[in-house]
């Protein structure tokens, strides 16, 4: 296996490890949606936040190829709209969600 799958692997039990060792709660629904929400906001705030950090270093190791560099400014650009996205949702659900 390679590296990057194994990170992603141990990311991924470390991340759900609440859920696949939790006891049988009696929690509602309305709680359980709340908190798988909470958690992909999370994982798409951590996801956007390393999608800018490994552009940065790709653009800044392209060595003046105008191909790297554009692919790296959209992935950029793209990580950024993602966490407008994330922030738009939490703010509409905030609002539709107020009593």
């Amino acid at each position: 296996m390679k590296k990057e799958h194994i990170f992603v692997l141990i990311f991924c039990l470390l991340l759900f490890s609440k859920y696949a060792l939790a006891q049988p709660s009696q929690g509602s629904i309305e709680q359980f949606v709340q908190e798988f929400a909470s958690l992909l906001k999370t994982i798409a705030i951590v996801g956007a936040v390393l999608m800018i950090v490994l552009s940065g270093l790709e653009w800044m190791t392209s060595l003046g190829d105008s191909g790297k560099i554009a692919a790296a400014k959209n992935r950029i650009y793209t990580a950024i709209l993602g966490l407008l996205i994330v922030a738009l949702a939490e703010i509409i659900a905030a609002l539709v969600g107020a009593k």
